[in-house]
């Protein structure tokens, strides 16, 4: 079964979908900014509307409440994170390249999405528990990714699905430990290139993970309905 979730469906008076389509990623990209400078709680609907070059009514042409624009951030901020990695390893036929490729850009888009991505940490509880859901999908989708990364790496060798499913997330969000400890990064490290080098060095080189993956692990991994 595909692991693909279905858009939440938020309720508009416009038919014509690229104009929606448009409208709500205006309405993201400006409730980003507001959100990352006051707090989800603390932003109010109006400051979001001018941030977007909107009127209120207009705005509300497109959402329904301030609940709506918070899952609009996270669907844009997560299909940009998809669509950017995509771009990042086309065109490399080495699927090696194209690994490495994916893990150096996924440590530039954290550094990149920083702000953004910690306000997604902070404020995942205001989501609803529809909105969670679809997150969480978009979410699953990305770690996706990478364990297709590992397997073409891998080529003919055998591999432990627990184990490379399991790498592939730590793959996907080992870099978030930018965001997430940068007030200690910032301090103890001359710069945050020094640590994303670091990081890739740790990645590729100490943890060996291509041996490990070949190695039974002991751990079944249940079958998808």
């Amino acid at each position: 079964m595909s692991s693909s979730k279905p858009a939440k469906k938020v309720k508009t008076r416009i038919k014509d979908h690229e104009l929606i389509d448009q409208r709500r990623r205006q309405i993201a990209e400006g409730a980003m900014k507001v959100f990352v400078a006051k707090g989800y709680h603390m932003a109010t609907v109006r400051e979001i509307a001018e941030a977007a070059g909107m009127t209120m009514g207009s705005m509300y042409n497109y959402v329904r409440s301030k609940e709506d624009i918070i899952f609009f951030v996270y669907e844009h901020i997560t299909h940009n994170l998809r669509e950017e990695m995509k771009r990042a390893i086309e065109g490399i036929t080495d699927p090696k390249e194209r690994l490495r490729a994916a893990l150096r850009h996924n440590l530039e888009a954290v550094e990149k999405h920083s702000d953004a991505i910690m306000f997604m940490y902070q404020s995942s509880g205001c989501l609803d528990r529809d909105s969670m859901h679809v997150v969480l999908g978009r979410e699953t989708e990305y770690i996706k990714m990478f364990e297709e990364l590992l397997r073409q790496s891998l080529g003919e060798q055998d591999y432990d699905e627990f184990r490379l499913r399991l790498a592939a997330d730590i793959l996907a969000y080992l870099p978030v430990i930018i965001t997430l400890r940068r007030w200690s990064l910032n301090r103890r490290f001359k710069s945050t290139e020094e640590v994303m080098e670091g990081i890739m060095q740790f990645t590729m080189h100490g943890l060996d993970f291509f041996s490990l993956l070949a190695q039974p692990s002991g751990v079944a991994i249940p079958e998808k309905e």
